[in-house]
């Protein structure tokens, strides 16, 4: 049998030069193109916004650090007043180093001071108006006592110092009922002031209202548990003005307590 001969007549493919240019990459910006031309308005108004959107927090961050400087330096200055000495003489080997004539002078200026880092940076209003407080007990101690024991209702380190001052300021102004009454409040939240000087705060308190038993025992424990700081060894000296028999109760320094 013959076999049957298929002719097959192959098509010729015809490439042109526009299929040989052809490339995914340049149709996807073409088609991005022509969406472009046609939403031109809604891509400027979205790049003004991103751009009004750099600018606000590029700005904010600038303004935080700015007034943050602002603030340091305004706090710095106003603390070197605080800290200045008084001298009645003018000459100075350093004359750069700020000093006064009067405390009633100094204090006034460092009051004015730290009134305006109160006013013009709120977050540093706390410290500027403890220290103004502090200010005013060298111009007006009923009216710095009450700033203290206002700021003392907070919350916080600076609240715990204005407490601490106030028991202080009561203790020298003849009131150590008022003086205890703080240290024992300060004892049971003292954060991150040290104990021994509260506790020796305390029994100076107790010494000045004739509780002499209390004041004793404290003092005991005080010379005990810090013998081998300056709290211990002011512990012991008043012990060995109150009641020396009770020194014998102090482990020597250097020595565990038995």
């Amino acid at each position: 049998m013959a076999k049957a001969a298929i002719k097959v007549k192959k098509k010729k493919v015809k490439i042109t030069a526009r299929d040989l240019k052809h490339d995914a990459f340049r149709d996807h910006y073409e088609r991005f193109a022509t969406w472009a031309k046609h939403h031109r308005r809604q891509i400027i108004r979205t790049a003004i916004g991103l751009l009004a959107l750099l600018v606000l927090v590029t700005g904010t961050a600038l303004f935080t650090t700015s007034r943050r400087e602002g603030a340091e330096k305004a706090l710095a200055e106003a603390y070197e007043i605080f800290t200045a000495e008084v001298t009645s003489t003018s000459s100075s080997s350093d004359p750069t180093r700020r000093t006064y004539s009067s405390e009633e002078q100094k204090y006034r200026e460092a009051l004015e001071a730290f009134t305006r880092l109160a006013q013009k940076y709120p977050s540093y209003r706390d410290v500027a108006e403890y220290y103004a407080a502090l200010c005013k007990l060298h111009l007006n101690r009923s009216e710095g006592a009450r700033d203290l024991e206002r700021l003392a209702q907070g919350k916080g380190e600076t609240a715990r110092l204005a407490r601490l001052a106030l028991a202080e300021h009561l203790l020298a102004s003849g009131d150590p009922a008022g003086a205890e009454r703080q240290y024992r409040q300060l004892l049971e939240d003292p954060g991150e002031l040290p104990q021994a000087p509260l506790k020796l705060g305390l029994a100076r308190a107790l010494e000045f209202q004739g509780k002499k038993v209390e004041a004793v025992e404290l003092y005991v424990k005080i010379a005990t548990d810090y013998r081998a700081q300056d709290a211990g060894r002011t512990a012991r000296e008043r012990l060995a003005a109150l009641d020396p028999s009770a020194l014998e109760r102090v482990p020597e320094e250097g020595t565990s307590p038995s």
